[in-house]
């Protein structure tokens, strides 16, 4: 028998988890499921409670410009450190991220920390 998929917004045991769900779907680079999962309910500064790691630090970690640009600019991901203490620009730096979502993403993080 093939294992069911959960549910939108519920993890495997079928409880309601819709950052998980969120999390989940920006590893999968699924931005239909991100935007889902945050109608759901689930937070777009939700963290991942190990690494600390959010939705727009996976998007950028991933090289997926089209998500993070809908993670700040339709939901307002907030930039935050993770775990880890890396900023968003951390991560595009760390992960050689093409050009275009390292300036954007350096642009952003400047507009929201005031500098820019």
């Amino acid at each position: 028998m093939a294992a069911q998929t959960p549910q939108r917004g519920r993890d495997r045991s079928g409880s309601h988890d819709p950052n998980g769900a969120l999390l989940r779907a920006a590893y999968a680079a699924d931005s239909t499921a991100v935007i889902a999962a945050l109608e759901d309910g689930a937070d777009v500064n939700a963290g991942d409670p190990v690494t600390g790691l959010t939705a727009l630090h996976i998007a950028v970690g991933t090289n997926n410009l089209p998500l993070a640009r809908i993670l700040i600019e339709d939901w307002n991901a907030p930039f935050r450190s993770d775990g880890k203490g890396r900023w968003p620009s951390v991560i595009a730096a760390e992960c050689r991220v093409d050009q275009g979502l390292a300036d954007y993403i350096v642009e952003a993080e400047a507009q929201f920390l005031g500098n820019g």
